[in-house]
């Protein structure tokens, strides 16, 4: 099996320093449901901030209170947005067709609203200051979200189903990870040929989009500071497009799986998904340069 630890994630910040505020805020442990919204509420992004982005001395305090309203404006979709990945990501067998697929179709359209308000906030500090800034803001936004989809999915059953490739060759890999993937999304013998018809479809476009494993990642996982301003704006803009693009490759099969095989499946191939994804895209972060 290719199961992987959460060992990894102190190189993940090697490139961005907030591995103590996101120590001291999230704890990678499994409680109840009634904490769950405190828990992600009670996070600063401020304080997160303000630990890893390097900004010039002159920029500071113009900056802050920018970030501030940036802040303010997506905490609170934020915590719809956790909240419906948490409910996806504790379905089980007594959750109905419906709400399953209405946790998933949440779960996508908050992240699109999500990643609105970002690409503006995005396309506003760029504006005011440069593509540095504009880029270390998206770096430390996109890992602040890693981080804390994986704890939560780490904090459900989930944790169970966790999966990395581990320096497995193609055929061993992929037939690891079906094997993964059927105990997961618990497929009756009558479904599993139907799905992964269509999985193996999903696979090939999200492979062509990302790279295998998700190595398009290590490319705006980058110091933003060795980059000229011109540079670092263009790679942001490229990677909030990977990021739609993504997010609508899942929605697209997503809803395909949930009129070809049902409800159900189609959320936990989506929950399976997201969470394999979050994983790789760590991994990825951490190789980089």
């Amino acid at each position: 099996m290719a199961y992987a630890s959460l060992s990894f994630i102190p190189q993940v910040m090697k490139h961005i320093y907030i591995v103590v505020v996101i120590a001291s805020t999230i704890k990678f442990a499994c409680y109840g449901q009634m904490n769950f919204a405190a828990s992600v509420a009670s996070i600063n992004r401020t304080e997160v901030m303000k630990s890893s982005v390097k900004i010039d001395e002159w920029h500071e305090k113009s900056f802050w209170p920018l970030y501030g309203k940036y802040a303010s404006e997506v905490d609170a979709l934020s915590l719809n947005t956790y909240r419906s990945l948490n409910d996806l990501a504790s379905i089980d067998n007594a959750t109905s067709e419906m709400e399953a697929f209405d946790y998933g179709k949440a779960l996508i359209d908050f992240r699109l609203d999500q990643l609105a308000i970002l690409r503006q906030f995005y396309i506003e500090i760029g504006s005011e200051f440069n593509g540095v800034v504009a880029l270390q803001f998206l770096q430390n936004e996109a890992l602040f979200d890693m981080m804390e989809c994986c704890r939560i999915y780490e904090s459900t059953p989930w944790k169970n189903y966790r999966f990395h490739p581990n320096k497995l060759s193609t055929p061993e890999f992929k037939s690891a990870k079906y094997n993964v993937m059927r105990k997961a999304l618990t497929l009756a013998p009558e479904q599993a040929t139907q799905f992964y018809t269509i999985y193996r479809r999903y696979e090939e476009e999200c492979d062509a989009l990302l790279g295998e494993d998700y190595s398009l990642i290590e490319f705006y996982a980058g110091e933003a500071v060795d980059y000229t301003p011109a540079l670092a704006k263009h790679l942001g803009n490229d990677f909030l497009s990977v990021m739609k693009r993504e997010l609508k490759l899942k929605e697209k099969y997503f809803l395909e799986i949930n009129t070809s095989v049902g409800p159900s499946v189609a959320a936990r191939f989506l929950a399976w998904e997201d969470y394999y994804s979050v994983v790789s895209k760590m991994y990825a972060w951490a190789d980089a340069p």
